[in-house]
């Protein structure tokens, strides 16, 4: 560990990547237990390499050092091996520091997450400064994020055929340049509208079929709406996501008909399509005041993505690629999709837009100038 990197991470307070502990003891099952469980959460947090240093009091941050300057890297990787799965890659070492000595434990970045604890079986996450249980949709969202999980296409087992928009799926057809009857069973499953249950052999919509092409998603998905204030005026707008998007376009024309939208529309394109499904408990949001407009989406950027970066990408990655790609065939006007371009255009055009993105609460959110102003 380089003496001016230790340095700046002692500057720094606690958080997901960066936790300090007064002294270092693996003598108990217990206290090895507690490391494991530090391990695991630090390694399940969003963010590059993460840090345990030990010797250091976490709350006045005072330089104590260990007591035990024999444990070795291989009796912390055998103990953190037996414990979790899988495995969590670590290195570790004593650094000598205002004359006393450091254990510090660098925990790489996972591509192997959501990792768990073996004894009790539960996944363990940071919140801020603070080890905790991961949520369902936390640790669903990362068994996705490593491509063990693929939500789009987990099936709907209550839903059935006719829970399909005939009308829809027939336009993806034509457009798609395949003229067939909407419910040729061999073109859905192979779209991925529907998949078979390997257990019954019975085929039944997949979820992202549902959220695309059913006639009421919010049925099978009830977070599968669009919260919209206008003014002090709060209505929702329920169906697939085809049909919210052009309910609301309807409705913004219809009060600003001379009024270019794109920048909203896209906004809120991109919170509709690339949500974080996983998250049951809240839905888009679109507010719209005298000061802004306000579009929030539950689902922060992907881990390899940033602010700085977006419209940069040739290839970037997205959230619910397969809801993507069925909604630009569908884009007839090509209202809100502009090949993913659409946010840095926003940036570009309105300097003072804010983009926010907040991984602890796993929302995007962005704010643009007030209607007047768009």
């Amino acid at each position: 560990m380089d003496k001016y990197k230790l340095k700046m991470l002692l500057e720094s307070d606690e958080g997901p990547k960066l936790d300090f502990k007064q002294s270092l003891s693996l003598e108990t099952d217990g206290e090895k237990k507690e490391l494991v469980k530090d391990v695991i959460a630090i390694a399940n947090s969003r963010g590059g390499r993460g840090y345990i240093i030990f010797g250091v009091e976490d709350k006045t941050k005072k330089i104590v050092g260990i007591k035990d300057t024999n444990i070795s890297e291989e009796k912390i990787q055998q103990i953190i091996s037996s414990r979790c799965d899988p495995p969590v890659s670590i290195k570790f070492e004593i650094v000598e520091y205002d004359g006393k000595k450091l254990g510090v434990l660098t925990i790489y970045k996972s591509s192997l997450r959501p990792h768990q604890m073996v004894q009790n079986g539960v996944f363990y996450i940071r919140r801020g400064s603070t080890t905790d249980v991961a949520r369902r949709e936390e640790v669903a969202y990362m068994f996705e994020e490593s491509g063990a999980v693929n939500f789009e296409m987990s099936i709907v087992r209550s839903a059935r055929l006719n829970d399909l928009d005939p009308e829809l799926v027939e336009m993806f057809f034509k457009r798609s340049g395949i003229s067939s009857e909407w419910d040729n069973l061999i073109l859905l499953e192979s779209f991925g509208i529907v998949q078979r249950d390997r257990e019954n052999g019975n085929l039944y919509p997949t979820l992202a079929g549902i959220l695309v092409f059913g006639k009421y998603p919010e049925r099978f998905l009830p977070s599968a709406y669009l919260s919209f204030e206008f003014f002090n005026h709060t209505q929702i707008f329920c169906g697939n996501i085809y049909s919210i998007m052009k309910k609301t376009i309807n409705f913004l024309t219809e009060k600003y008909p001379q009024k270019d939208l794109w920048a909203l529309f896209e906004a809120i394109g991109n919170a509709l399509i690339h949500r974080d499904y996983y998250d049951l408990t809240r839905c888009p949001a679109v507010k719209i005041s005298e000061r802004s407009v306000e579009v929030v989406n539950p689902g922060c950027l992907l881990e390899s993505n940033m602010i700085f970066s977006m419209g940069r990408d040739i290839i970037p990655r997205r959230r619910n690629p397969w809801i993507y790609q069925k909604m630009i065939v569908l884009d007839e006007y090509n209202l809100f999709l502009k090949g993913g371009k659409g946010i840095s255009k926003i940036k570009r055009i309105y300097p003072n837009v804010k983009i926010i993105n907040i991984n602890s609460q796993n929302i995007f959110k962005i704010i643009l100038p007030s209607i007047d102003k768009l």
